[in-house]
């Protein structure tokens, strides 16, 4: 089974949809776009490849300089049904393509163990489908999920579900006869909350889940493109940092002394907000009174660093490893 949304090919379906519902004369002034995530995980961590898009439910169009949003009307099944033979198709072609794979037979084994287990439950054969799905072809789409762009908690919540990991470690457990106890964030439609299995097969199964090198887990398409001239007019502008409660300590270059100006704003998480990531801990926020911490001098030669790490105390020796008992 392969849950997915033919992104690269969803846009021109979604551009003439927009055509027929608003009588426009042609598609060429339109422009949608697609965020396509390929995820590769179940919850039991078993190999599950998978597609999350994100797809704008309209198009954007360009007329005498303004750009307007033209919505599209809700895919039928006509259309669904022709999205997934279009990612039969592909995926028939890349298998085509793939057929001599230099695979490892550590990672082969792997990727073999890591394909069994549980799979989608059919629906009896008198149940209605839920509405905006559909299963063809040995596919599913899901397309019942939407999102008011004006809705920005909402709308971020949706994408840091397409992003998500396979697991968080607060939902990986040891369990005391020496096996691996995955949690779920939900339990299954059959009821399981969780999978045991044993170390091997869980390493196994970690690996199957690393993504091939050099190969792009999220793609942009349309105006979400990093080239799409019209991409900057459609992706809202990043908040204005507010105001530095303090001087910057970095002088721009080429500016006489005391003249400081405000640096740009970083275009990557800082280090400290990753470290608070990882172990929990944020060196921005005081232990004491839990207020925020700012730079009130910097520091560089060791000896005044020792003064004020250990006061007037000379900073401590390392010891040397036979002097621990570390070699008999």
């Amino acid at each position: 089974m392969l849950s997915a949304s033919n992104s690269w090919r969803a846009r021109p379906n979604i551009r003439r949809a927009v055509k027929r519902e608003h009588q426009l004369p042609s598609t060429a002034p339109l422009h949608a776009g697609v965020v396509a995530v390929v995820q590769r995980f179940r919850s039991d961590l078993g190999l599950y490849v998978h597609l999350h898009c994100l797809v704008t439910d309209g198009a954007f169009e360009e007329r005498a300089g303004e750009l307007l949003f033209r919505p599209a009307p809700p895919p039928t099944r006509a259309r669904m049904l022709a999205v997934l033979t279009r990612v039969r198709e592909a995926i028939a072609a890349a298998a085509d393509d793939d057929d001599e794979l230099d695979l490892d037979p550590a990672l082969a084994a792997c990727v073999q163990r890591s394909l069994r287990g549980p799979h989608l439950a059919a629906l009896a054969p008198d149940a209605e489908p839920p509405p905006q799905t559909l299963s063809a072809h040995g596919l599913h789409l899901h397309a019942a999920t939407t999102v008011d762009g004006r809705d920005r908690g909402r709308l971020e919540r949706v994408c840091r579900y397409l992003l998500r990991p396979p697991f968080a470690h607060d939902a990986v457990e040891a369990t005391a006869d020496g096996r691996v106890r995955v949690h779920f964030k939900a339990p299954w439609r059959r009821g399981a909350a969780f999978a045991e299995m044993t170390v091997d097969t869980f390493l196994s199964r970690l690996c199957a889940l690393v993504p091939p090198p050099r190969f792009h887990m999220t793609r942009y398409y349309g105006v979400f493109a990093s080239h799409h001239r019209l991409r900057a007019r459609v992706i809202p502008s990043p908040p204005q940092p507010p105001a530095p409660g303090q001087l910057s300590l970095c002088l721009a270059p080429g500016l006489p002394e005391g003249h400081r100006e405000a640096a740009p704003g970083p275009r990557r998480i800082g280090w400290a907000k990753l470290l608070a990531r990882v172990f929990a801990v944020d060196v921005t926020v005081c232990s004491k009174c839990g207020g925020r911490m700012k730079i009130v001098e910097v520091v560089s030669d060791p000896q005044a660093l020792a003064e004020l790490v250990h006061g007037a105390r000379a900073p401590p020796r390392s010891s040397r490893a036979g002097q621990l008992g570390l070699f008999g």
